[in-house]
């Protein structure tokens, strides 16, 4: 203990010079002067210069979803090594501490103390910016590398005050700054002043706490983040999936051993359009995979969660009996497995002998290897359509930065969501407010019979229409309206009496199907519970009998300008949609 003090005591009476810097120029040379001048650029620039840094490094950036342990670990090194590097801060406070004003005038009458306290000030101010630009460097790097150079390149900003004066000692910049520089004011030594003990202690503790509250807040915010990223955080909530136009015939399907709706543990084949799972999945706040989030399945009619409770009457069972007669829906997820991100569905399985593969992943499409954590990372991905496949899978991450994001259909609240534009004659739908439906297209009407069909406007709920602006708050499903037959039909396409017609989008095809019963009243719940928890694969919606008319596939806000089929003849010898017919006058196409 005491030779730590006797350490102390030591540093404390060391003979102390003026710091060689451009800052000491600011109180030993005149206002005005070349080196002054000088002094105040060489300031102004490294100001600059770091201020610029911070803004760029603000403007658009994004704390990463997660980061690797590697990184993790250079983020806590460089913490250290920026305050060890760091030497604005505590020469700034030293010299306060160390020269009074009495003490410099002892030596030097002719220095003004307020010029000598200013400089001090701006090496301290210097200091806490260039910690604030490591802060950010830190807290939005997701390699190793950035950090070391980016931190080594602030560092080297923040020493252009000591460069400027050796470079000016060296007279390279003039005879004017080499004298400048060989002034008694950096030869002299200075003692220190008399002080009672416990007022040395005060200030060396002082100096102390100052470095270790530095510490302190680059720890606590850092830890903050850190632990953020671990709970998921900072990944994206919900994304919009877009897959292409795959179709794989016989897919796998195992029906679960509590279903009520099928024989349990069964298996069958059914026609897998991939674009039925288009979508909103939504980021799932109680589970994570390989320090990922999992992305969760929503309701293509409002992108809230499938409905867990099902309806008591089905209309289709020919024998009722109580309880639920239907199984909720199983949403599919999005996940990183492996190395890969991957698709998959609980109940679909490429083989009937495994679910899994050579990662453990019983994957139905999958992104290209990626290491990083982002889920848009651009490339094709696999698909599985009884052999591997190459497609472009869309995924965006559900959430605007700017009213052009909202495709200026919309405004992007303060919550990163759009707020779709309801005008006189037009409404927008769609995440971005992408979907554009005009009044005009509210009805429409057949080519070839005259049908018309007009947006269904009423849910099977109440049968009330919500009214927005004058216009109606169209029903969707696929993030288009849904449009209801209203009359024109020759007989033998026209539903029977209680049933009714509807042109569905489907992800990418606009579909008639049968509701079978959609106009009896004790059949209301059922429908209800189908209308919003509508999926074209698990309703069905392409079984024989149910969709008689299937377009070609289109992104189209509506059914408009795009040819239409007749359903045909099933069976192995034609594709996965069938036979189909041109419903187009003259069967003309285009």
């Amino acid at each position: 203990a005491s030779n730590d003090g006797s350490d102390s005591r030591n540093s404390d009476d060391e003979a102390l010079t003026i710091p060689e810097s451009t800052y000491s120029f600011l109180f030993t040379e005149a206002v005005g002067s070349v080196p002054f001048v000088f002094s105040l650029g060489i300031a102004a620039m490294s100001y600059v210069c770091l201020s610029l840094a911070l803004a760029n490094n603000l403007k658009g950036a994004s704390i990463p979803a997660n980061i690797d342990m590697p990184v993790r670990i250079a983020q806590y090194l460089s913490i250290l090594i920026a305050l060890l590097m760091e030497e604005e801060i505590p020469t700034g406070l030293y010299l306060l501490r160390r020269f009074s004003q009495s003490h410099l005038k002892s030596r030097f009458p002719e220095v003004s103390y307020h010029k000598f306290v200013i400089s001090s000030i701006m090496r301290i101010a210097m200091g806490y910016l260039f910690l604030v630009n490591v802060l950010v460097v830190l807290i939005h790097a997701d390699t190793v590398i950035e950090i070391f150079y980016d931190v080594l390149a602030l560092q080297f900003i923040q020493k252009l005050d000591d460069i400027g004066f050796s470079v000016s000692k060296m007279e390279v910049l003039g005879k004017c700054l080499q004298r400048a520089t060989a002034t008694p004011y950096f030869h002299v030594d200075f003692r220190r002043e008399k002080e009672s003990l416990e007022l040395k202690w005060r200030v060396r503790m002082f100096l102390k706490a100052v470095y270790f509250i530095n510490l302190a807040v680059f720890l606590v915010i850092m830890i903050d983040i850190s632990m953020r990223q671990k709970c998921g955080d900072f990944f994206c909530e919900s994304i919009s999936v877009k897959f292409g136009n795959e179709v794989w015939q016989d897919a796998i399907v195992q029906w679960p051993e509590d279903s009520v709706q099928y024989p349990p543990g069964l298996i069958e084949k059914m026609v897998l359009v991939y674009s039925y799972f288009d979508g909103v999945y939504v980021k799932d706040p109680s589970r994570t995979h390989n320090g990922r989030p999992i992305y969760v399945e929503q309701k293509k009619s409002d992108q809230t969660p499938f409905d867990e409770t099902t309806p008591l009457y089905n209309p289709y069972e020919e024998l009722h009996v109580a309880g639920p007669l239907i199984d909720p829906i199983k949403p599919a997820e999005i996940k990183y497995c492996g190395g890969y991100w991957v698709f998959s569905h609980d109940y679909i399985q490429k083989s009937r002998k495994d679910k899994s593969d050579e990662t453990g992943c019983a994957w139905l499409a999958r992104s290209p290897e990626a290491a990083g954590f982002d889920l848009e990372a651009d490339g094709k991905w696999q698909i599985w359509t009884g052999k591997v496949v190459d497609t472009d899978v869309r995924i965006r991450c559900n959430k605007c930065s700017d009213d052009a994001d909202c495709n200026l259909n919309g405004v992007c609240n303060d919550s990163g969501k759009c707020d779709c534009d309801v005008d006189e004659d037009v409404i927008y739908l769609g995440t971005f407010c992408e979907v554009r439906l005009e009044d005009k297209c509210q009805t429409i009407i057949g080519e070839q019979y005259g049908d018309v069909w007009a947006v269904e406007n009423t849910t099977f709920s109440d049968r009330v229409s919500i009214w927005i602006g004058g216009l109606s708050e169209p029903f969707q499903e696929y993030s288009r309206p849904v449009y209801s037959y209203v009359g024109g039909l020759p007989e033998d396409q026209a539903p029977t009496e209680g049933n009714s017609l509807s042109l569905i989008y489907s992800g990418n095809r606009w579909m008639r199907i049968t509701l079978e019963g959609a106009y009896n009243v004790a059949a209301s719940e059922f429908w209800l519970w189908q209308t919003t928890n509508y999926h074209a694969f698990w309703a069905r919606a392409y079984e024989p009998g149910v969709t008689t008319l299937v377009s070609e596939p289109t992104y189209n806000d509506y059914p408009v300008g795009v040819d239409f089929h007749y359903v045909g003849e099933r069976g192995n010898q034609f594709g996965a949609f069938g036979a189909l017919y041109p419903a187009q006058v003259n069967n003309i196409s285009g």
